[in-house]
């Protein structure tokens, strides 16, 4: 198993494996191998420490202004063993602001906002995975969005790695005086990601250690 903070996927040392012939691994492939690699990893935590980490994840994250002033959040339901944030979502309806979660749509995923139930009335989706009862789209250049967003594992530049199906990439890139906070574990951590033209990079990241910002001294 790699370990997350000592990967660096373009080393300036080519070694020995650059003769006539060698053939240089894709971005493509680059990405399919860190995201199995980084996706074990966080499979393996112990179910005692996520509890633990999740619930710094917890306090960390409704500590942030940008929460407190969002005035809709945009989370996600946990495959079970992404940090779970049903918990913020919860907390972010008690103060008033709107919620939702991607749904799919027979489509392609939206995020639909959550009402007839909420959290606690969402029903399993097209992967298992709780989605709200109803198809609300929200659209994502709304004003004012505070985007959660999971991952495979995320860099020093706050570029993300994602399963590969672009659906965040997606609603990202068309997000409008929104934040996007990237939610992970440290053990989720590399110096730097192989990245393609159309990721889109996060503005906070939190984990259970702590809040990076991009833009901090």
């Amino acid at each position: 198993m790699i370990d997350g903070e000592n990967i660096m996927p373009f080393p300036s040392d080519p070694g020995p494996g650059t003769g006539p012939g060698f053939q240089p691994e894709s971005v493509c492939s680059l990405k399919k191998r860190l995201r199995r690699d980084f996706l074990s990893k966080r499979a393996s935590l112990a179910p005692v420490f996520r509890r633990q980490a999740d619930e710094a994840v917890y306090r960390l994250v409704t500590g942030l202004p940008e929460f407190r002033n969002a005035r809709i959040v945009a989370g996600y339901a946990t495959d079970g063993t992404e940090p779970d944030v049903l918990p913020v979502l919860r907390e972010a309806q008690k103060r008033g602001a709107a919620v939702c979660l991607p749904k799919w749509n027979g489509t392609e995923y939206i995020l639909s906002l959550v009402r007839a139930g909420g959290i606690d009335g969402l029903v399993p989706g097209k992967w298992g995975l709780p989605e709200p009862v109803s198809t609300d789209p929200l659209p994502l250049d709304t004003e004012g969005i505070l985007f959660l967003v999971p991952g495979a594992a995320f860099d020093d530049a706050f570029m993300r790695l994602g399963r590969g199906g672009g659906i965040y990439d997606r609603f990202l890139h068309a997000r409008r005086c929104s934040v996007a906070l990237g939610i992970f574990y440290e053990c989720q951590h590399c110096l730097a990601l192989p990245s393609e033209e159309h990721d889109e990079t996060l503005d906070l990241i939190v984990t259970e250690t702590g809040v990076r910002r991009k833009n901090s001294a």
